[in-house]
């Protein structure tokens, strides 16, 4: 049986985690260590439907977990929500075989999965080729470039999605090694160079029609909303990172003055209200990424990140400026999620919050 997450495991496994954040930051290497730790814990049956042989964790303890998972070392939890998010779409095609055949393999540890959808929803075309999907005797033809998948090249199957044309969207099931599919070299970024992101070529790929989880049709990515219990997933995980730089923050306070202690204990004040309105709101109440509500929480949740990364910076002074010291690693982390999943309503609001008076002078 999979162990609950508040288990000893775990938390040992957080543990151990956290100890080689700057060594996997620094070595740009897929976490296997990382991921055998939390697989050990049965952190890697969270997500996965009971009947599948998971845990079938409640979405609000699930993302909490997220959250410290975050606060030890971001390119991990990146790396599992990546690979929750497409277990969310598999599960909701609860009528296909190939889908359910799948889901028991993930729950074991057989098979890791990760999705390849940002080329439908946030990124856009960028510059690469769109990934298209035709139809074929038996399935469709997939031609294009996914310019963001996690896990790429450590994963057996990815979640994809193309467009099939006017207007419509198809969801399937990618195997990796499938003839025409090319992983590109991992990008090189300023931080989560571990997580193993690259794009992924496709010349041609069939996809057999029983690998489609949704599709063709308008509202395809719609698919997810039958699973996903949590609507402010986005916002998780620079709550996370503001954890991990305020905890670091709290160890390095003690020789400074009652000011930098009471702007920390502020940080920390804020963390906490941010956090509830999180998950109070983000429990099954129908926000969208384009709800203004929504959108202000994440521009929020990001900037906070940010803030809390700086003082943790600040407070280490020059020390923080070493390419191995987590408060480097942390300010880092803050700048991928202004980057990550944002929608022009995020975009604005962040420009907005940026563009404020500071309240110093």
């Amino acid at each position: 049986m999979p162990s609950r997450a508040d288990s000893p495991k775990f938390h040992h496994a957080l543990l151990e985690i956290q100890a080689r954040a700057e060594a996997v930051d620094q070595a740009g290497k897929w976490p296997t260590a990382n991921l055998r730790a939390l697989h050990d814990a049965g952190a890697l049956a969270w997500s996965v439907p009971k009947k599948f042989g998971g845990l079938g964790m409640a979405p609000q303890t699930l993302h909490r977990y997220y959250e410290r998972l975050a606060a030890a070392c971001l390119t991990t939890a990146l790396i599992v929500t990546q690979r929750d998010g497409a277990i969310e779409f598999l599960a909701a095609a609860d009528d296909n075989p190939h889908a359910q055949k799948l889901l028991a393999a993930v729950a074991l540890n057989q098979r890791m999965v990760s999705v390849g959808i940002s080329q439908v929803t946030t990124s856009g075309r960028y510059g690469a080729t769109a990934v298209v999907a035709r139809s074929a005797k038996g399935g469709f033809l997939i031609d294009g470039t996914i310019p963001w998948a996690t896990s790429a090249h450590g994963a057996t199957e990815l979640v994809a999605a193309a467009d099939a044309g006017e207007g419509k969207k198809l969801v399937f099931i990618l195997p990796c090694k499938a003839q025409g599919v090319r992983i590109g070299a991992a990008h090189q970024m300023a931080v989560l160079n571990a997580s193993d992101t690259a794009a992924v070529e496709l010349k041609g790929v069939f996809i057999e029609a029983a690998n489609v989880l949704s599709g063709p049709s308008a509202d395809a990515l719609k698919i997810r909303a039958r699973r996903r219990r949590f609507t402010l997933n986005t916002c998780v995980l620079p709550l996370g990172v503001a954890r991990g730089a305020l905890e670091l923050a709290q160890t390095l306070i003690p020789n400074h003055s009652p000011v930098c202690r009471a702007a920390i204990k502020k940080l920390q004040a804020e963390h906490r209200d941010l956090a509830a309105s999180v998950y109070r709101l983000g429990m099954g109440s129908g926000l969208i990424a384009t709800d203004p509500l929504a959108a202000g929480l994440r521009a929020s949740a990001n900037h906070l990140s940010m803030r809390c990364a700086l003082a943790a910076l600040e407070l280490a002074k020059g020390r923080g400026l070493q390419a191995n010291h987590p408060a480097q690693r942390r300010v880092r982390e803050s700048m991928f999620f202004f980057v990550w999943s944002s929608g022009n309503a995020v975009i604005e609001q962040t420009l907005a919050g940026l563009s404020a008076e500071p309240p110093l002078c």
